[in-house]
């Protein structure tokens, strides 16, 4: 089930006493793989809660193998990850979110998986620092190594926070059936039914292509979330077995030839 409905009644509580009248923004926290993926995946929500989200990355961006790096392969790994954050700071001040409320975790990229009790531990803290009323995190499915870590690591952190925040997904890609998709969710028995869609508007089109522009050492591989930035999608996130793989078949990364395997991010 789809629902075509304004962001804020997704992100918006009612205020109380006589002076009500707009619904408030509730404290957002975006958990993304990478700088970019909050774009990718939740511009609709920056541009509607603003100054009340929170965003904080698993990974720096930058893995250890240059030739995995979409540009500037000339530069020092630690110089590419200060680019990376750079680029989000740029991007995300364009939907209001000040560099004190933007955050990293500390992984390198493609190896989140390694670490995943660590930052499970640093991500349970932010949670106890901010409190969000909301998490937004990735889904688990196989599009990349750092995707599915991103899971586990909210999935773990949201059920040991006090108070516990609700727990949604936002999409971003993977290869089940044997194609690339993104934007869409893999169909999940455990999934609850509802989904949320939201429609952007011309001019939320147009602002998801200036955030995506400021990732310029990125621009090779955004196109294709360009194209496909007609709308967002979302739901809450469904009971995952971990140990399992996502879907059948080979996972997306796993045809990419990339140096972490499935069966390594599983165990």
């Amino acid at each position: 089930m789809t629902s075509n409905v304004n962001p804020c009644r997704f992100l918006a509580a009612p205020q109380s006493g006589p002076q009500a009248s707009e619904p408030q923004s509730r404290t957002t926290l975006i958990l993304a793989a990478h700088p970019d993926d909050e774009v990718i995946g939740a511009t609709s929500v920056l541009t509607s809660v603003g100054g009340a989200a929170y965003v904080v990355f698993l990974t720096d961006g930058a893995p250890l193998d240059a030739a995995l790096w979409s540009s500037h392969q000339q530069l020092p790994r630690s110089d590419y990850a200060t680019l990376r954050w750079r680029e989000s700071i740029a991007a995300l001040s364009l939907a209001g979110v000040s560099k004190e409320r933007i955050s990293c975790l500390g992984a390198v990229d493609q190896e989140s998986a390694q670490a995943v009790p660590l930052l499970v531990r640093r991500f349970a803290t932010v949670l106890a620092d901010v409190r969000p009323d909301i998490v937004i995190s990735h889904a688990y499915e196989g599009g990349h190594p750092d995707h599915d870590s991103a899971a586990l690591v909210a999935y773990a952190a949201v059920a040991m926070a006090q108070p516990m925040p609700e727990h949604w997904q936002m999409t971003s890609y993977h290869g089940a059936n044997g194609s690339f998709r993104c934007g869409q969710f893999i169909p999940s028995p455990d999934a609850d039914p509802y989904e949320l869609a939201i429609e952007l508007s011309p001019e939320q089109r147009e602002f998801k292509s200036e955030m995506l522009l400021c990732y310029e050492s990125q621009r090779s591989v955004l196109q294709a979330f360009v194209a496909s930035a007609d709308s967002e999608r979302f739901r809450p996130a469904p009971d995952y077995d971990f140990a399992l793989p996502p879907h059948p078949g080979k996972l997306w990364y796993e045809t990419q030839g990339w140096p972490m395997s499935p069966r390594m991010v599983r165990r």
